[in-house]
C-alpha cells in the first residue's frame, strides 16, 4: 500500500489529502480535516462544502477527523460511521483504541475494485462522476498557472495554458477555459472507452501513448488527441487520469451491447444528464428520438426520388449527405440502416456491402464535442463492419469542427504534434468550402441567447467581402427591408444552421451544373413558421426553393404536455420542415408550401408521421405572399380581412429586460432588491444577482429613457450606485402581463432591450393595443389593451408586440387615409379612438383597458 501526498499548495484545496495505490493500482482517497471537524456533508459549509462537492464523485473515499472515519461510495456512505475511543485526538496518546469492526473497515477500503460494467446505465454511473472530477482538476491546473503567471512566472512555461491555447487555436477559437477543461475531460473519457470497445486493455498496455497509438487507424483523431492531451500535462493530476482509466478497463463491452438495439444511441445522452445537465440543456443536445429520424429518412429519400429524379434515393452514387450536428451520428447511421435494407429488399443481401461501402464514402458529419462525436464515430465503425462493409480508406467522413466557421479562411499549420487534427480541420474545411452537398439533414442545437456565436454566418468573412462587395453576411439573406426592430430572433443557434444548410446545398455551388439542387431537412423549434422577425427567412425560402413541407409536431403550442412531446425534455413546440429546389426553380415564383398538424400523444404522433407521404391528403397549401406565415391559408375570406398592424401601422416590441427582479407589485420590495444588488460586496456574486446580458451589465452606461419619471443618471455605470440609491430610484407602473399591473425599476441600465421609442410614446390618451403576433392562440381575446407601457410578454407571456394609438409626438398612429375613409363610409367624424374602440368591439366585444376604467 503506497499513499500518495494529493496536495501541497494551499490554493487548490479541494483535492482529497491522499490517494492509496495497492499493488500499483489506484484503490481510493482518504481527506483528513482537522481533529473534532463535523464529518456530516449536511452540515458542511463553504470550503469543506466546495470540498465535498467535488470529492463526493470518487469512488472510494474515506473521510476521517482521527477519532471519527467514514467510508463513501460513489457519494453514498457504506455503514456506520466508526469512532475511536480514547478522548480526543490531541490527548489521547496510548489511550487511543479502535472497535473491532475498524479492521473491516480499513479492508473493504482497501480491497475496493471497479464493478465489471455491463450496461449502458452502469457505465455512465462509473465514468460520468470520474469525467466531472477530472474536469474541475483541469480548471484548478489553469487556475493555478493563471496564478503563478500574475506573479511574474513565464507564461510559455505553463504547460496547460500552451495546450489549452493550441487547442483553442486549432478547433475552438472562441473556447473559454470552463470549456476547454470540458472539452479535455470529455476526450480523454471516451478515447478511453474508444479503446475498450476495440479490445485494448488500458492497464497494460503501458501509458496513455501507447493506447493513443493502438487506438490509431479508424480512431486517428480522438487516437491523437488522448495523446495530445496526456503526454506531458498528466502528471499533475496523475493520480485521478489512473483512476479513470481502471474503472473504464471493468468496462466489458459485448455485454453492454448485448443489452439493446443500439446501445450508443443512448450512450451520450445519459452521460450528459449526469455530468452535467445544465450543459445538456446550454448546448442544446436533445438526441432525435429514432422513430422521428426514421421517417424524415424516409420523407427525404421519397424528395429525392420523386421530385429529384434520383431514383435509387440515398444510394444513387452522386448523392452527398451531410449533418451539420450530428452529435452521435443517429441521422448518418439511420441512412445506413434504410440504404442496406433497401438494397437488400432490392438485390438480395449479398449486393449490401458493397453499396453500404460507397454510401460511407459520401456521408458527412460535423460536431463540436468530443464526446459524441466519439461515440459517432463508434457506432458508424461498428455498423458499417456489421453489415461487411469496407471503411472508406481515407477514414468516415466525420469531423471535430465548428460548422459554421469561415469555410474560406486559410488554414493555419501547426506543428507535427498537432499535425494529424489540423489535417482533419482542413479537410473538413475544405468540405464546407468546395463540396457539393445534395442533402443536408439533421436536428440543429437551440439556444435563443446566441448572438456572437455564429461565426461566419453571423459575421461574414474577408474572403467573401471581397468577391461579394463590402459586409456580405449569408444571415443577410434571412432579413427582410424594415423589420430590423423584430429581426434580433434570428441570432438563435438553430437559425445560423438553417442559414448553413440553405447556402450549402442552394447557393455554394450555385455556378455549377445542377449545383443549386437539393434537398433540407431539420427538425426544429417552430418560431419560424409564423414569427415577425423571420419574414426575410420565409421569404428567402420561397424564393430559393420549388416546394416545401411543414409537419408541425406540436400544434398545441408552447410548454405542451409532456406527454404529446415529441422531445420528452423540450417545451418549445417544434416542426419538421423539408424544403428541395428542383433545376426549373424560378425564384420569382414562390415554393409551393404544404403543412400538417399531427396531433396526440407521443407514441400517436410516431404512429402519425409514418402514414406520411409527400403526396397524400393529409396536406393543406400554405399561403403563398412571400413573408407570409408557413401556415395553411385560409378557406374564408380570413386572409382578404386587414391585420390590426394594418390599421395602426407603427408597431414596437414591449420593454424586455430580461430579468425579473426589477418587477414587484410594491415599490418597497424593488428598493429592498436594489440594496441587496448594490451592498453585495463580492464581484462574481454581483454579476450573478444583476443577472448580466450582453447588452445590459454592471459596467453599462446609455442614455435615460424618455419621461421626467425615469432615471436620469444613466451615464454612470450601475456599478458606482450607493446603498442610498436603493431608495431614491424611479418606479413606473408597467402593464407586466395582461389585467397585472407592477412596478418597474425605470432605469435603462437595467434593461436588455428596453424599447425606448415606446417609453417616449407614454403621453396623455394613449392606448397601447397588444397582440400575440408571433404565436398561434387557441383561445381568449385576440387584443388586449392597457393604457401602461408592456412587457414584451405581456399578452400570454409568450413574446407579442405592442401597436400604441399615439406616435411619440402624439400623432395618431392610423393608417394613412383610413380615418377619411372611414368618415365617409359612415357620414360622421371617425377619431382614432373609435378605431380602437371598434378594434375592441369587432375582437372580443368587451372593452377592459388595464390602467383605466
Amino acid at each position: 500500500m503506497v499513499p500518495h501526498d494529493e496536495v501541497r499548495d494551499d490554493d487548490r484545496g479541494v483535492r482529497p489529502d491522499y490517494a492509496i495505490s495497492v499493488g500499483g493500482a489506484i484503490t481510493g482517497y482518504v481527506e483528513v480535516k482537522k481533529p473534532g471537524a463535523n464529518l456530516d456533508p449536511v452540515s458542511m459549509r463553504g470550503h469543506n462544502l466546495k470540498q465535498w462537492t467535488r470529492q463526493k464523485d470518487l469512488p472510494n473515499l474515506i473521510y476521517t477527523n482521527g477519532t471519527e472515519w467514514r467510508l463513501y461510495r460513489d457519494s453514498e456512505p457504506v455503514g456506520d460511521p466508526i469512532h475511536l475511543a480514547g478522548g480526543p485526538l490531541r490527548t489521547a496518546g496510548a489511550e487511543l483504541s479502535a472497535p473491532a469492526e475498524f479492521e473491516q473497515f480499513l479492508t473493504d477500503f482497501l480491497r475496493w475494485e471497479p464493478a465489471p460494467i455491463t450496461s449502458v446505465i452502469a457505465l455512465v454511473r462509473a465514468i460520468a462522476p470520474l469525467t466531472r472530477l477530472l474536469r474541475g482538476e483541469v480548471l484548478d491546473q489553469l487556475a493555478t498557472e493563471q496564478r503563478k503567471i500574475k506573479a511574474g512566472a513565464r507564461r510559455e512555461d505553463q504547460p496547460f495554458h500552451g495546450l489549452a491555447r493550441d487547442w483553442r487555436h486549432l478547433l475552438f477559437p472562441t473556447a473559454d477555459d470552463a470549456t476547454f477543461a470540458d472539452g479535455y475531460a470529455q476526450t480523454v473519457t471516451f478515447a478511453l472507452l474508444l479503446a475498450r470497445t476495440e479490445g485494448i486493455t488500458l492497464a497494460d498496455t503501458g501509458g496513455l501513448h501507447a493506447v493513443g497509438t493502438k487506438l490509431a487507424g479508424q480512431h486517428s483523431l480522438m487516437a491523437r488527441a488522448l495523446q495530445l492531451l496526456t503526454d506531458y500535462v498528466a502528471a499533475d493530476f496523475k493520480v485521478t487520469i489512473d483512476l479513470l482509466v481502471r474503472v473504464i478497463d471493468a468496462v466489458q463491452w459485448p455485454k453492454v451491447r448485448a443489452g439493446r438495439r443500439d446501445t450508443y444511441l443512448h450512450l451520450y445522452e445519459t452521460f450528459l444528464d449526469v455530468y452535467d445537465p445544465q450543459l445538456r440543456q446550454k448546448s442544446g443536445s436533445y438526441y432525435t428520438p429514432r422513430e422521428v429520424v426514421e421517417q424524415m429518412v424516409r420523407l427525404t429519400e421519397e424528395v429525392l426520388e420523386t421530385r429529384l429524379g434520383r431514383t435509387a434515393g440515398f444510394a444513387d452514387p452522386d448523392v452527398v449527405v451531410a449533418d451539420p450536428a450530428m452529435g452521435t451520428g443517429t441521422f448518418l447511421h439511420t441512412i445506413i440502416e434504410h440504404v442496406a435494407a433497401r438494397v437488400a429488399e432490392r438485390d438480395g443481401q449479398g449486393a449490401v456491402a458493397g453499396a453500404v461501402s460507397q454510401l460511407a464514402k459520401r456521408l458527412v458529419g460535423f460536431e463540436l464535442q468530443t464526446g459524441p462525436f466519439a461515440v459517432a464515430e463508434l457506432r458508424a465503425t461498428d455498423l458499417l463492419t456489421d453489415l461487411g462493409a469496407n471503411l472508406p480508406p481515407a477514414g468516415l467522413g466525420m469531423y471535430v469542427t465548428d460548422t459554421l466557421d469561415d469555410p474560406h479562411a486559410e488554414q493555419t499549420q501547426l506543428g507535427s504534434g498537432l499535425e494529424l487534427i489540423s489535417r482533419s480541420r482542413s479537410r473538413a474545411a475544405r468540405i464546407k468550402a468546395k463540396s457539393k452537398v445534395t442533402v443536408v439533414i439533421g436536428n440543429p442545437p437551440y439556444d435563443e441567447r446566441a448572438q456572437g456565436r455564429g461565426g461566419w454566418i453571423e459575421n461574414g468573412s474577408d474572403s467573401e467581402k471581397t468577391k461579394k462587395g463590402g459586409g456580405y453576411r449569408p444571415l443577410d439573406d434571412f432579413r427582410a427591408e424594415g423589420n430590423g426592430r423584430t429581426e434580433y430572433v434570428l441570432k438563435n443557434l438553430y437559425i445560423y444552421f438553417w442559414r448553413w444548410a440553405t447556402w450549402k446545398v442552394f447557393d455554394a455551388n450555385a455556378n455549377l451544373p445542377n449545383g443549386d439542387v437539393g434537398v433540407v431537412c431539420y427538425i426544429t423549434t417552430s418560431g419560424y413558421l409564423r414569427g415577425a422577425g423571420f419574414k426575410g427567412m420565409r421569404e428567402y425560402l420561397r424564393r430559393t426553393t420549388s416546394e416545401g413541407w411543414i409537419i408541425d409536431v406540436s400544434p398545441e403550442g408552447m410548454r405542451p404536455d409532456v406527454p404529446t412531446r415529441i422531445f420528452p425534455g423540450v417545451q418549445q413546440p417544434l416542426a419538421i420542415a423539408i424544403f428541395t429546389r428542383r433545376p426549373d426553380c424560378d425564384s420569382d415564383v414562390p415554393a409551393t408550401i404544404h403543412y400538417t398538424a399531427i396531433h396526440g400523444r407521443r407514441f400517436e404522433k410516431y404512429d402519425a408521421l409514418t402514414k406520411l407521404n409527400l403526396d397524400g391528403d393529409q396536406w393543406r397549401q400554405a399561403r403563398t405572399a412571400w413573408q407570409a406565415p408557413f401556415t395553411p391559408a385560409a378557406d374564408t375570406d380570413w386572409d382578404d380581412f386587414p391585420a390590426v398592424n394594418d390599421l395602426l401601422p407603427w408597431t414596437a416590441p414591449g420593454i424586455k429586460p430580461n430579468r425579473t427582479w426589477v418587477y414587484a407589485p410594491a415599490r418597497e420590495i424593488l428598493s429592498d432588491r436594489l440594496l441587496r444588488v448594490i451592498s453585495e460586496s463580492d464581484p462574481d456574486r454581483k454579476k450573478v444577482l444583476f443577472k448580466e446580458t450582453s447588452s445590459s451589465h454592471l459596467e453599462t452606461t446609455t442614455k435615460p429613457l424618455s419621461g421626467s419619471d425615469t432615471e436620469q443618471g444613466t451615464a454612470a455605470p450601475f456599478s458606482e450606485e450607493k446603498p442610498a440609491h436603493a431608495r431614491a430610484a424611479r418606479h413606473v407602473r408597467v402593464g407586466f402581463r395582461s389585467f397585472d399591473r407592477q412596478w418597474l425599476i425605470a432605469d435603462r441600465r437595467l434593461m436588455h432591450r428596453p424599447s425606448p421609442d415606446l417609453w417616449a410614446a407614454r403621453r396623455p390618451g394613449q392606448i397601447f393595443v397588444v397582440e400575440q403576433h408571433a404565436e398561434a392562440i387557441s383561445h381568449g381575446p385576440g387584443v388586449v389593451f392597457s393604457a401602461l407601457i408592456p412587457d414584451m410578454h405581456h399578452f400570454n407571456n409568450r413574446g407579442g408586440r405592442a401597436l400604441p394609438l399615439l406616435h411619440p409626438g402624439g400623432r395618431p398612429n392610423i393608417a394613412a387615409g383610413l380615418l377619411g375613409a372611414l368618415s365617409t363610409l359612415t357620414g360622421r367624424p371617425v377619431t382614432p379612438e373609435d378605431v380602437v374602440a371598434y378594434l375592441a368591439r369587432v375582437i372580443h366585444g368587451d372593452l377592459r383597458i388595464a390602467g383605466r376604467k
